[in-house]
């Protein structure tokens, strides 16, 4: 503030120039499976409108914010929060200050301004640098633009135009399940992953913690990931929200997804890796998720907690459970099966196929047999179905790989293709 607001106070001033963690510049996570070589017998807002489903509008952690004034604040901020001023100053491009006659903490400031960035991905160019002040029971809150207004608004349009080509390619009438797929699918097939913003320390590297970084420039990190994924997920109705924490000890940030009225933990970081895609991380419990990943607590500091969340404790959307090839046998039937999968596979052109071993099979005696030794079950899956595919959509088995998840006896298999 300057000196003139400064010399206006009447009463006892707190200030405070804040910077959100929230795995936000920090650095993140990023899953690299090492996977297995199949063995061979022979060697702005996008409207409705461009949807078939109705837009959902994510404000979980508006909810789970600790207070009605926690939730004024919110709103006020929601009401500014497009105001991008043409007066730059030493911060960068600031938006209009939100005003709310309340009397909160440092600490609930802090995570209503997470909260806020959490449920709006759309609003990628706000800073998660902020200041505030507070005079007795008034809070005044300031946040930033890392773009000039004709600069957002540019890119803004070329967010728009990429998540209208995504929502472009999903079918109408699709269970929550499948749109959720489908999603993630397009996601994975647009983004890598961007190791130099993880290790830069530039100040442009924070396009790829964003939304706009996923799917304009296509790299990201984490953040960039779940936040894409957040909001692809309310663009086809499907309520999605953050989850901050760690993975392999590092800052990390996934997703919790609502499929049919459960909560499940999305992680699609981790399943978009460097080698091959796997779905080892969709739609998992929070006994399943915490096995490799830490959920920052509720009343953990602002740099590293959560806003409360329900819990995750349905496996009835897991993929490997739901919409993975089930294998109960090698026999003829189980052959044809999946063979006729990968058939369908390859013709939409997926890279990957998830197998979920049945209860009554011996995991990973089955997996000997699918892909290690004889009878190599998997490649004679895959010389039946090159017999189904044309020409350009032929399987190489040779240069396939696999992933295996016992706890959820799954098995995600890398396709490839015949040049």
């Amino acid at each position: 503030m300057d000196a003139g607001e400064e010399a206006d106070m009447k009463q006892y001033l707190r200030a405070a120039a804040v910077a959100l963690s929230l795995c936000l510049l920090v650095g993140c996570t990023h899953y690299t499976q090492e996977g297995e070589t199949l063995s061979a017998s022979t060697a702005s807002v996008v409207t409705a409108a461009t949807s078939p489903y109705t837009e959902v509008t994510p404000k979980n952690d508006y909810a789970s914010l600790p207070s009605d004034a926690c939730r004024s604040l919110y709103d006020a901020i929601d009401k500014i929060a497009g105001g991008i001023s043409d007066q730059q100053n030493e911060k960068g491009y600031p938006l209009k200050a939100a005003f709310v006659h309340e009397e909160l903490s440092e600490s609930e400031i802090g995570r209503t301004v997470m909260a806020y960035l959490n449920d709006h991905p759309e609003s990628f160019w706000i800073s998660n640098v902020y200041t505030y002040t507070v005079t007795g029971e008034n809070v005044r809150v300031q946040l930033y633009s890392r773009l000039s207004a004709s600069q957002r608004d540019a890119d803004q349009q070329a967010l728009n135009a990429a998540v209208r080509e995504i929502l472009a390619q999903v079918p109408a009438n699709l269970s929550e399940l499948d749109r959720e797929d489908a999603v993630f699918e397009a996601l994975a097939d647009r983004c890598v992953y961007d190791n130099a913003a993880v290790q830069s320390h530039d100040q442009q590297s924070w396009v790829s913690h964003t939304a706009y970084g996923a799917l304009v420039q296509k790299k990201a990190t984490c953040d960039g990931y779940a936040r894409a994924m957040q909001l692809l997920c309310s663009k086809v109705g499907l309520q999605c929200r953050l989850v901050n924490g760690q993975g392999k000890g590092e800052a990390h940030l996934w997703n919790l997804i609502r499929i049919d009225g459960a909560w499940y933990h999305f992680d699609a970081t981790w399943m978009d890796n460097d080698e091959m895609r796997v779905y080892h991380y969709f739609n998992l419990t929070d006994a399943q998720i915490q096995q490799d990943h830490t959920i920052s607590p509720v009343d953990g500091p602002l740099e590293d907690c959560n806003l409360p969340m329900d819990p995750a404790n349905s496996t009835a959307a897991n993929y490997y459970a739901a919409r993975a090839q089930q294998i109960d046998a090698l026999d003829a039937k189980t052959k044809q099966s999946v063979a006729q999968a990968l058939v369908e596979t390859a013709n939409i052109g997926r890279e990957a196929l998830g197998l979920h071993i049945g209860q009554s099979l011996d995991f990973q005696d089955t997996v000997e047999k699918l892909f290690q030794g004889a009878p190599y079950f998997f490649q004679a899956c895959v010389a039946r179905a090159n017999t189904a595919l044309p020409n350009g959509k032929k399987l190489d088995y040779a240069r396939m790989r696999f992933s295996t998840v016992e706890s959820q006896r799954g098995i995600s298999v890398q396709l490839a293709y015949k040049k």
